[in-house]
């Protein structure tokens, strides 16, 4: 995975000995052991999925231990109860707090310092209202209208004829053809990067981008915050509404619409044309099949792989939802009339 240098700036490359020698260091109670290529030099961080042979990863979901077998990183952070699943092909640093570990490590090899400093390319048909402020290195394409009081940060690329609301800001962020975002929309916002362990609260960063492309629509006061690692996509004709906060590193696809005030925790995946009713909550680390519909008020907690319409928490097809609802009243009924007859 390449972090964007346009927003980061450059990565540092390290040489894993020296990486371990550090770690030893700095978390002496977390460290366990090795198993390297010694002459191995990291040059990025990224995800199990996606990772190539001069990049590190971490597991610490034992949901993701299915991947090892084919990981193709340079270096993989490990809790040491998985000794067991190592191979031949990978170096392993083994820990407790995988996340931790490479959070610091990520921090060492992208400290996010020595961010390009070039002038903005802002085509001269452009709208720029008053009060708004343009970053360094910016791309504005044709008939763009940006906003009174918006801030558009630094890098940020946005397509022609899109627009721009009153009092939104931009940050770390590419922007397609005729979208429009309106008024008071955060987009590119770390999201909540906390974690904690037992030694503590501590930062993960966050070194990915918010990718939305052409035709889409943010309604008033939504959030989209940018990927820890890899992107934040939002793809074309999703139709966002007011108040929708969609975390790190999920994709929506195409076609998909949110109702108000719904909420997408991080590294979900929604399919193509999926309808997403008024408050509706999707956990993290999920997938939600096209076609799907959920019903106001929706919890999901577990993959939906069928197009099919759902509804209540946790979300069961609407049928199922239904019927559970009815026998609940009916039982209801029964105990209030029963219990009317005993005095």
């Amino acid at each position: 995975m390449n972090i964007d240098e346009n927003f980061y700036g450059k990565t540092n490359s390290l040489k894993l000995s020296k990486l371990i020698e550090t770690i030893k260091i700095k978390f002496p109670e977390l460290y366990h052991s090795n198993k390297i290529e010694k002459n191995l030099t990291l040059e990025n961080c990224s995800t199990i999925e996606k990772a190539t042979k001069k990049e590190l990863v971490f597991i610490e979901n034992s949901k993701y231990i299915k991947h090892l077998s084919n990981c193709k990183a340079g270096c993989i952070i490990l809790d040491p109860q998985y000794l067991s699943f190592v191979n031949n092909k990978n170096s392993y640093i083994f820990c407790k707090m995988p996340r931790r570990i490479f959070a610091f490590s990520l921090g060492l090899m992208s400290p996010g310092k020595n961010l390009p400093n070039s002038k903005s390319t802002i085509s001269k048909n452009c709208i720029i209202k008053k009060g708004a402020l343009i970053g360094n290195n910016v791309k504005i394409g044709d008939h763009v209208i940006i906003g009174e009081n918006s801030v558009i940060g630094d890098g940020v690329s946005i397509g022609d004829y899109s627009e721009i609301g009153s009092n939104c800001s931009i940050y770390f962020s590419k922007i397609g053809k005729n979208s429009i975002i309106y008024s008071g929309v955060r987009i590119g916002t770390t999201g909540f990067g906390f974690n904690f362990d037992d030694n503590g609260v501590y930062k993960f960063p966050h070194r990915g981008r918010v990718i939305i492309k052409d035709n889409v629509e943010i309604g008033a006061n939504s959030t989209i915050d940018r990927g820890s690692l890899g992107d934040t996509i939002i793809n074309s004709l999703v139709m966002i509404d007011n108040l929708v906060h969609v975390a790190h590193n999920v994709i929506i696809g195409k076609g998909t619409i949110i109702c108000g005030q719904s909420g997408i925790a991080g590294s979900t995946i929604i399919g193509d044309n999926v309808i997403i009713g008024a408050q509706v909550g999707i956990a993290g680390h999920l997938k939600v099949a096209s076609g799907v519909i959920l019903s106001a008020r929706s919890g999901v907690t577990k993959d939906i792989n069928n197009a099919k319409m759902m509804g209540g928490f946790p979300a069961l097809p609407i049928k199922e939802f239904r019927k559970q609802n009815a026998t609940l009243r009916m039982l209801t009924k029964q105990f209030k009339q029963k219990k009317k007859k005993n005095e």
